[in-house]
């Protein structure tokens, strides 16, 4: 057996514990184990996104001296590479952050095992709410879940403002989509998640404005 079969064995059985062990049905089941796996990689999830969120902001007030150069070396593609990377530099910034890289690679066996072990609902065909069936798609359901991502994506201040409705809708309709053409329960799974990630994306933005204005951290 390798590592890929156990982890997803493991959710499954994570799952069936607490939908039949504990009684608690099949969609808290889902909800309750998306939580506890977001909990467990708060720490990571929550500093890649701080990282991240003050990167975004340093990049903002670089984007003036970026235009900058583009117009004085448009002709020259290399000379400008070598003025962008000594302008990051300067800056203390890296052109590729590669731990927010290698942090995204930690979790995504996680989530994407949580992903294979619902998207087929085997386990799962039980009523949740005024869904009757958790192994089979629900309209509904699906459209949360999609409504849910909007909510994600308009949380997020760096969106710039010029695609923002693009980069809110366009993630809400594929996921919609998506959750259309797999059990409902996958769809729970996406709008617990994407709550879980709005709430920590609006707390960190609380966090990130409180220390600002306290002087603790200057941009």
């Amino acid at each position: 057996m390798n590592i890929w079969t156990l982890w997803l064995d493991t959710l499954g059985n994570a799952l069936a514990f607490l939908s039949t062990d504990l009684a608690l049905g099949a969609g808290v089941a889902v909800i309750g184990l998306t939580l506890l796996i977001r909990t467990v990689l708060l720490p990571i999830t929550w500093s890649l996104a701080y990282r991240a969120s003050i990167r975004q902001r340093q990049l903002a007030q670089l984007r003036p001296e970026l235009e900058r150069l583009k117009t004085v070396y448009k002709e020259s593609p290399e000379l400008l590479m070598q003025h962008t990377l000594a302008l990051y530099r300067q800056r203390g910034l890296s052109f590729v952050d590669s731990r927010s890289l290698i942090g995204a690679l930690v979790q995504m066996p996680l989530l994407l095992g949580m992903f294979q072990a619902l998207r087929d609902g085997a386990g799962l065909a039980s009523r949740f709410l005024w869904v009757t069936n958790l192994a089979r798609p629900d309209v509904l359901l699906a459209v949360i879940a999609g409504l849910t991502t909007a909510l994600l994506m308009n949380a997020n201040p760096d969106l710039p403002e010029n695609m923002r409705a693009l980069l809110v809708i366009v993630p809400a309709v594929i996921t919609t989509v998506a959750a259309l053409q797999f059990a409902s329960a996958l769809a729970l799974y996406f709008a617990t998640t994407n709550c879980f990630s709005a709430a920590q994306t609006m707390g960190l933005r609380f966090v990130i404005a409180r220390r600002i204005r306290l002087g603790t951290l200057k941009i």
